[in-house]
């Protein structure tokens, strides 16, 4: 390497960290305003380029919201947050660069307004009028790994059923593309801890989540690969790791620690194996989309909702009930109504078949 090119390659990687510099300062600067624009900017850089190592202020906790403010998962607050608390809880968790605020229409994002002040403009609230339960929203720091949301998430949804106003009976997750792998690595952790109220989960709803994994960050990740191969282009494959844990994540559906972790994690074959079994009985619903309005299209498969290819979204692999719809791209997911139909048809068939089990159960009792 010339000494031209070396100093060309170290200027680089000056920039790149004179940039993240630059962006952490501009953080705590707009930390200041408190509006719904600022914590949209947060949430996408974090989403992107988020590293615990060098960025430690930016974890961020896992917190229910509403109105856009966090709500304290205590018996108080939640009573206060939500009188019409019922037994039947739906949450729901967003994805990639996004906050709690993506599951609502884009012009109400600079509303500062309560969630209950806008009846029938989210999933939420629609289900809450449709099947009588109760909506919570989530926000976490999504550039973290999913594995690590996915152990706030069990915490979070521990804390919400030892004090939520009613004793909960019933649970649906649902999560839209990244907040799915993390709804999924969530049952996988309650499951393999055997905490109680996993049984209470009686639905996941996944919406155009990429399971088997992004093409795009496997090149991604070839690539920086590639590159860190030559001193000549190593400051190129630096500033392509900038990437976020989640986005690292998404190269294979990561879900747990030891797929993504370089440290030794004292796991046997049992264990890892006993990790990747999902509770068979669980039902799962993958919605995914396609901008081409032909199942049969072969272009429409490859680009998919034009951020998870329909392969990925749509796996056969993850045991569960798939709902194609076309023409629909990744954001349309979370809002289109034809998506709240495939959601509420599908919940109201569980609810019978539990309904009929029930009855069914009680018949053989009294025999």
């Amino acid at each position: 390497m010339t000494a031209s090119s070396a100093d060309l390659w170290s200027d680089i990687a000056g920039l790149a960290q004179d940039l993240r510099t630059e962006w952490l300062n501009a953080r705590t600067r707009l930390a200041e305003t408190g509006d719904a624009i600022r914590e949209q900017v947060t949430s996408f850089t974090n989403g992107l380029l988020f590293h615990p190592d060098t960025d430690p202020e930016a974890g961020g906790d896992m917190s229910v919201r509403l109105a856009g403010r966090p709500v304290e998962v205590s018996r108080r607050e939640l009573a206060t947050a939500y009188p019409s608390a019922t037994a039947s809880l739906v949450v729901f968790v967003h994805g990639l660069a996004d906050t709690e605020w993506a599951w609502f229409h884009r012009d109400l994002l600079h509303r500062n307004v309560a969630y209950r002040e806008l009846p029938g403009t989210d999933f939420g609230s629609r289900l809450v009028h449709d099947l009588g339960c109760s909506a919570v929203y989530v926000r976490y720091n999504s550039g973290r790994h999913v594995s690590d949301n996915g152990a706030d998430l069990v915490r979070l949804l521990s804390d919400l059923v030892r004090n939520w106003p009613t004793p909960v009976r019933e649970i649906v997750l649902v999560g839209h593309s990244l907040g799915g792998l993390v709804v999924r690595s969530a049952v996988y952790q309650a499951q393999s801890a055997k905490l109680t109220w996993r049984r209470r989960v009686t639905g996941v709803v996944c919406l155009g989540t990429p399971h088997a994994g992004a093409p795009m960050e496997r090149a991604a990740a070839w690539t920086a690969t590639m590159l860190g191969k030559l001193s000549v282009t190593a400051p190129l494959s630096r500033l392509l790791d900038l990437r976020s844990g989640a986005i690292k994540d998404l190269a294979h559906g990561y879900l747990h620690e030891y797929q993504w972790s370089t440290q030794p994690d004292g796991l046997t074959a049992k264990d890892r194996a006993q990790l990747m079994r999902f509770p068979k009985k669980l039902p799962q619903l993958f919605v995914y989309a396609t901008v081409s309005r032909s199942v049969d299209s072969r272009w429409g498969r490859v680009v998919g909702d034009l951020l998870v290819g329909a392969a990925s979204a749509g796996t056969p692999d993850g045991h569960a009930d798939l709902r194609w719809i076309g023409g629909l791209n990744h954001v349309d997911l979370l809002h289109h109504d034809s998506v709240y139909d495939a959601i509420l048809s599908w919940l109201r068939a569980r609810r019978c078949l539990i309904g009929q089990l029930s009855r069914g159960e009680a018949g053989h009792a009294v025999k």
